[in-house]
């Protein structure tokens, strides 16, 4: 009993083998008793193939909603590689794409003090001119934080600044360039349906960049017993411009990400399997109607 009870203790402990336990039983419990009943009525063979059948049945199914979705069983997350940091002139920058930036102010276009509505001026700017493809990314555009995000460790780990305290990102600096298209908030329910199903059409994945925009800030002293300063961007600094290509992740980049391709493996795995328990199944269902109808005869 003492044996027992430590055992116990101890599985209680290790988190890891208490779950696998957990899912052991569930699998010997649910598979096994589906086999167990199909088998009573069936046969062995007959039940084992039935009860397989329906397992990777729901594999297939719950893993076309895996890969829809992007969840359950994902593979490797999107992320953003790094093209190229240019700092001050837009003009000598190595990525051609990059051209479509230079000259564009979009604060002298904002003058609202709501910052709110400063963005909504900027966006509707930045949609009337040519911008070569580019379109911009208000502040409470996710694209724009995971970009921002991504440039902060490039910008730390190229020691173009010593760390992100440093510098502050420009209010109307970030960009986005190819891709899929998206909808608008203000676009109707047939454009929004439009789009969509031309991206769904759209097998492949365009090649798709973003820039985001720092600016080194003012120095200000702190004062003892004084919280610090809010950073300001230093106007007399030069602006710097990270550029930074999507990298969906998987071997098939431009056809399905990585967050999808393991998923899709799975589904693909799994219908195979399923397509042979079913054949093994339409076969016996044959055989056995041969031999009956040859018995009756």
């Amino acid at each position: 009993m003492l044996l027992l009870a430590q055992i116990s203790e101890g599985i209680a402990f290790d988190p890891f083998l208490r779950g696998f336990l957990s899912v052991l039983v569930g699998v010997i419990v649910l598979i096994g008793g589906t086999y167990l009943l199909v088998a009573t009525n069936t046969g062995t063979r007959s039940g084992f193939l039935i009860s397989m059948a329906a397992l990777f049945g729901w594999f297939m199914l719950m893993g076309v909603v895996w890969v829809i979705y992007a969840i359950g069983w994902v593979g490797e997350a999107q992320t953003w590689e790094l093209v190229e940091i240019n700092r001050g002139d837009l003009t000598v920058a190595e990525e051609e794409a990059v051209d479509g930036l230079v000259g564009v102010d979009l604060a002298s276009q904002a003058t609202s003090s709501d910052p709110d509505e400063a963005q909504m001026q900027a966006l509707e700017f930045a949609e009337t001119q040519d911008l070569d493809g580019w379109a911009y990314l208000t502040s409470s555009d996710s694209i724009r934080g995971e970009a921002t995000s991504s440039a902060d460790a490039y910008l730390v780990e190229n020691e173009i600044f010593g760390s992100t305290a440093e510098y502050v990102p420009t209010q109307f600096g970030a960009f986005t360039w190819g891709g899929k298209p998206s909808a608008a908030d203000d676009d109707g329910i047939f454009t929004r349906a439009g789009i969509k199903i031309r991206n769904v059409l759209q097998f492949w994945s365009p090649r798709e960049l973003v820039a985001v925009q720092v600016q080194g800030i003012v120095e200000q002293p702190t004062e003892p017993g004084q919280a610090p300063p809010v950073a300001t961007a230093d106007a007399d600094k030069p602006v710097v411009t990270v550029v930074m290509e999507r990298d969906r992740g998987g071997p098939i980049p431009w056809l399905v990400g990585g967050a999808r391709f393991t998923p899709m493996m799975f589904t693909i795995f799994s219908t195979l399997i399923f397509a042979v328990l079913c054949w093994a199944l339409h076969t016996r269902d044959k055989r056995e109607a041969e031999i009956l109808a040859a018995a009756a005869a």
